[in-house]
């Protein structure tokens, strides 16, 4: 049971540092008030009127 729970959190945290390097320039732009990227458009086509 234990190596399942690490298994579990490890994977967790591994997935939250990609999420983190594949949006880096998101965060970059959201902290320094510079332009928000454009949004690529597999993510406006999944997202539809979120992605706007």
């Amino acid at each position: 049971m234990k190596q399942t729970i690490r298994a579990i959190i490890e994977c967790f945290l591994i997935m939250t540092a990609v999420f983190l390097i594949i949006h880096r320039h998101v965060f970059s732009a959201l902290f320094t008030g510079s332009p928000m990227p454009e949004a690529p458009e597999w993510h406006k086509k999944c997202l539809g009127k979120c992605a706007e």
